[in-house]
C-alpha cells in the first residue's frame, strides 16, 4: 500500500475512537531542534557523545548514528559501562524538548497506551504538555527485570519503553548488541511482559518511524503478534517510515505472507501531522475541551491521596528517575502519590500538597546533584520538602517518615538538606530503580503505619 486512501483514514480513525490502536514510536519520529532544523535525537546524541568521549568525526561514517560512535569507542578499547551515564547526562544537560510530531501524536486523547523504542522521555513530556499536566506513567523493560502493565482500565496514559529507559546503569539499548540482547530476552516467555504483549496482540499496531530494515522488521512483527505472520488475525499492522520504501524485499514478503500489514513509505512526521489534523476535524468539541477535561481529571485524582499513600517528591530534572521509582513502588504493592506536573503554583494546589503530606505514610524526596544545583534553590519542590520536614519535627526522632532516595552520586552528609532528611542514611537507588531489599524495607514502614492507624 503506497498511498493512504480515504477508506484507510476512515477505518483508522474509527479504530482509534474505539481504543483499538496502539502507536509504536520509533527513532525517526523522535527529533530535536539543532539550530534551525530538526534532527533525530539519536543523531543529536551521537554528535555530543563523540565530542565527549573524543571520537574523531573523521573516523565515523557520513550521517553517523549513536551505534557508530559506541562501536568505534569499543573497538578502541573503551569501556561500555561508562557510556550509559554519559548519555543520561547529555540528555539532562541538553534538555531537548518534544518535537511537533510527538505533540501531534500526544494530542489524540483516544491513545492511552504508547510503546516507544527510544530511551528518552520526550514522548512522556509531550503527553504532559498536550494534556495540560495529566502526566503519563512511564514503564521500562529491562533484560534483568520485567515491568508489566497493571490489570484493569488505565486512569492515565502509559508510555512503555520496550528497549529500556535512560539511566546511569546498562539497562537500555544504546547500540546494536544491546538491541539484540533486548530482542533475545523478549523471546523468553519467562521474561516477557505478558500483559503488554496481550495488548499488542489484541490491538491494531501503528508503527511510526521505527526504520528497522528488512529482517528486523519481520522479526519484530512476529514477536509482537505471537503467531505466524501468514495467519489472519483481523488486526492491522501499519508500518510508516521513510526507510520502508527502500526495502523491496520486505514489501514483497509482507504482500505475500502478511496481507494485514500495510506499508506507507513516507516520513512518519508527515503521517502523524495528517492523522492529528483529521482527528481534530472529526472531533472539534473534544479538541476544544481537552484542557478542561485534563484539569478536571487532575484535580479529582492527584489532589486526593488516600491515607497511607507514599508521597514521591522530585525536581523536574529527575522526572525519569522519579518515574522509575514510582513504578517500582507500585509493583511492590504500594499506593503512590506521584505529582509529575512540575507546576509551580499556589492556592488550592498548595493546600492539596499540604494535605497529601499530612496523609502519607512515607515521604520520599528524590535527591540528586541536579535537584540541589544552585539555580534550583527557590524551586517549588523545596516547599514540599520543607513542609515534610516541619511535619517530621512533630514526630518521634526515630520515626521513619522521610526517607530520601539518592539517584546519583550525591552524598547526603554534604548537602544543605533539612536535618530531618539526614537522621538516617537514605537508600542509594541509581536511576530510581527499586531493589528488593529497599522495597521490603519501605513496605514494612507502610505496614507499620497502617497497623498504628487501625489501633488508633
Amino acid at each position: 500500500m503506497a498511498v493512504a486512501s480515504e477508506r484507510f483514514w476512515e477505518d483508522l480513525l474509527l479504530f482509534i475512537e474505539d481504543g483499538k490502536v496502539i502507536p509504536v514510536v520509533g527513532p525517526e519520529l523522535v527529533t530535536v531542534a539543532d539550530g534551525e532544523q530538526q534532527i533525530p535525537l539519536y543523531r543529536w546524541l551521537a554528535r555530543r557523545l563523540a565530542d565527549r568521549i573524543e571520537v574523531p568525526e573523521a573516523a565515523l561514517p557520513p550521517d553517523y548514528q549513536l551505534n557508530d560512535v559506541v562501536s568505534h569507542y569499543l573497538r578502541d578499547g573503551g569501556e561500555r559501562e561508562g557510556l550509559y551515564s554519559r548519555i543520561l547526562k547529555l540528555l539532562r544537560d541538553g534538555k531537548p524538548q518534544p518535537s511537533q510530531p510527538l505533540r501531534d501524536l500526544a494530542s489524540i486523547p483516544a491513545f492511552d497506551l504508547f510503546v516507544t523504542l527510544t530511551f528518552d522521555s520526550l514522548l512522556a513530556e509531550a503527553l504532559t504538555q498536550a494534556r495540560h499536566g495529566a502526566a503519563p506513567r512511564q514503564m521500562a523493560y529491562s533484560t534483568q527485570t520485567v515491568a508489566d502493565l497493571a490489570g484493569g482500565e488505565r486512569s492515565v496514559p502509559v508510555v512503555y519503553h520496550l528497549l529500556g529507559l535512560a539511566s546511569s546503569s546498562p539497562e537500555y539499548a544504546i547500540c546494536d548488541e544491546d538491541l539484540l540482547e533486548f530482542l533475545h530476552a523478549l523471546q523468553d516467555r519467562q521474561r516477557q511482559p505478558l500483559k503488554l504483549f496481550d495488548e499488542l496482540r489484541s490491538h491494531h499496531l501503528l508503527f511510526l518511524g521505527c526504520g528497522f530494515g528488512d529482517w528486523l522488521t519481520r522479526f519484530f512483527l512476529r514477536t509482537a503478534r505471537g503467531l505466524e505472520l501468514s495467519q489472519k488475525r483481523k488486526r492491522w499492522d501499519v508500518l510508516v517510515d521513510a526507510r520502508s520504501g527502500q526495502e523491496p524485499a520486505l514489501a514483497a514478503f509482507l504482500s505475500s505472507f502478511s496481507i494485514d500489514t500495510k506499508v506507507l513509505p513516507m516520513p512518519a512526521a508527515e503521517f502523524v501531522a495528517e492523522l492529528a489534523r483529521r482527528w481534530r476535524e472529526a472531533h472539534p468539541e473534544a479538541a476544544g475541551s481537552a484542557a478542561a477535561a485534563a484539569d478536571a481529571g487532575s484535580s479529582s485524582g492527584d489532589t486526593a491521596p488516600r491515607e497511607g499513600a507514599v508521597f514521591v517528591s522530585y525536581a523536574a530534572e529527575d522526572l525519569q528517575a522519579a518515574s522509575v521509582l514510582a513504578e517500582g513502588l507500585r509493583a511492590a504493592g504500594l499506593e503512590v502519590w506521584f505529582d509529575k506536573k512540575s507546576l509551580e503554583v499556589a492556592g488550592d494546589w498548595a493546600l492539596a500538597i499540604e494535605r497529601g503530606i499530612e496523609r502519607c505514610s512515607l515521604f520520599l524526596p528524590v535527591i540528586s546533584q541536579a535537584a540541589l544545583a544552585e539555580e534550583n534553590r527557590r524551586r517549588y519542590f523545596w516547599r514540599e520538602w520543607n513542609a515534610a520536614s516541619e511535619r517530621a519535627r512533630g514526630m518521634a526522632p526515630d520515626e521513619e517518615f522521610i526517607v530520601p532516595v539518592v539517584v546519583d552520586e550525591t552524598r547526603l552528609d554534604r548537602t544543605n538538606l533539612p536535618d530531618t532528611f539526614t537522621r538516617k542514611q537514605g537508600p542509594s537507588l541509581p536511576g530510581g530503580r527499586l531493589t528488593p531489599e529497599v522495597g521490603q524495607r519501605l513496605t514494612e514502614i507502610v505496614r507499620n503505619f497502617h497497623r498504628r492507624q487501625r489501633r488508633a
